[in-house]
Order: structure tokens, then sequence, then C-alpha cells
């Protein structure tokens, strides 16, 4: 995504607050303290997306670990009809 991402210092954000926060928009900033990486400020439109992405990649993970679990084992899997059966038994799906 961002090879390199502009830099500056922690103090900087008292005296340039406007400029990067407009900055913002564009990259994600590097604040240093004492020449060494103290965090990094995103948009939070950027977090967010980056938040999403992350879970949308923890559930193929979880997609294929199942995958693999059904491969070794065909008999844990289920018939649609008879799942959705026990979910609505159990309250845990609306109709």
């Amino acid at each position: 995504m961002y090879k390199a991402m502009p830099t500056m210092p922690v103090s900087d954000l008292r005296t340039h607050q406007a400029a990067i926060l407009t900055k913002l928009h564009e990259t994600p900033i590097l604040l240093t303290q004492h020449g060494h990486g103290a965090g990094v400020l995103v948009h939070p439109d950027l977090w967010n997306e980056m938040v999403e992405l992350l879970a949308d990649y923890d559930d193929i993970l979880v997609a294929r670990e199942r995958r693999q679990e059904a491969i070794a084992d065909p008999d844990m899997m289920r018939p649609i009809t008879d799942l959705r059966a026990s979910l609505q038994a159990d309250g845990l799906l609306d109709d």
C-alpha cells in the first residue's frame, strides 16, 4: 500500500495540526520522537477500511481451515437444510 510515508516529529502536531490532518486524506504519517518511530496517524476512513480488510482475511482463513477439515473428514459435512433447521430450532436464524 504505502511503501514510504512522510515522517514528522511529534512536536509538530502542536504547531501544524490543520496541515497534518489535511495530509491524512492522502497518506498516513509516521510520527517520530527522538528520531525513532513513535506512532502512525491514519485517516479514520483508511483505518476502517484496514480493519474491515483484516476481518475479511480472517474469515477467509477460517473458511480455508473448515474446507481442509471437511476434506480430511467428509463425515463432518451436513446438508445445508439440516444446518438451517438446527439453527432455527436454536433461535439463531431468522426466517
